[in-house]
């Protein structure tokens, strides 16, 4: 059985996230979308909040689950018996630091596999760093989030 986790904060959720589920969750019998929880980060929305959007999200795929975690991404593998992580790459930027991680990660997770996946044309300047400054702004994030999570910003974060 090939399972894989894709690790992340989703601070929120983007349509490059979702893109990268939905890509992923044909190519693995199981597939963790797994929340990273970092005790020296800060984040907007509350791990909840998150978890909420994902299972609404996946809930279409059968062999999707929403998790979260502390701790290092591999011992999180390690415990799903995972064998394999998704990355996605928007640029080169991104592919020197994934790379580097992800030889660590093979190291360290004992042969744990990264696959990358490349952004899709129209994604590559999307990220949820960006997203949550627009939000903070009060600007219209509506072509970044999938629809789910836009409506819920507009009735719950938004002023106006």
């Amino acid at each position: 059985m090939k399972i894989a986790i894709f690790p992340g904060s989703f601070d929120p959720i983007t349509i490059g996230h979702v893109d990268l589920i939905k890509r992923s969750a044909v190519l693995f019998d199981k597939l963790y979308i797994s929340i990273g929880l970092n005790n020296q980060k800060k984040y907007l929305f509350p791990l909840e909040k998150r978890k909420q959007w994902l299972n609404t999200i996946c809930e279409s795929f059968d062999n999707v689950t929403v998790t979260h975690y502390e701790g290092l991404t591999v011992n999180h593998a390690k415990e799903l018996d995972a064998k394999f992580l998704v990355r996605g790459l928007r640029n080169a930027s991104d592919f020197d630091y994934e790379k580097t991680i992800s030889q660590l990660n093979n190291i360290i997770g004992d042969g744990l596999e990264t696959v990358f996946f490349i952004a899709e044309p129209g994604m590559g300047h999307i990220s949820s760093t960006i997203v949550r400054e627009i939000i903070k702004g009060e600007g219209d994030v509506s072509a970044f989030v999938p629809t789910e999570v836009y409506k819920d910003l507009k009735s719950h974060y938004y002023k106006n």
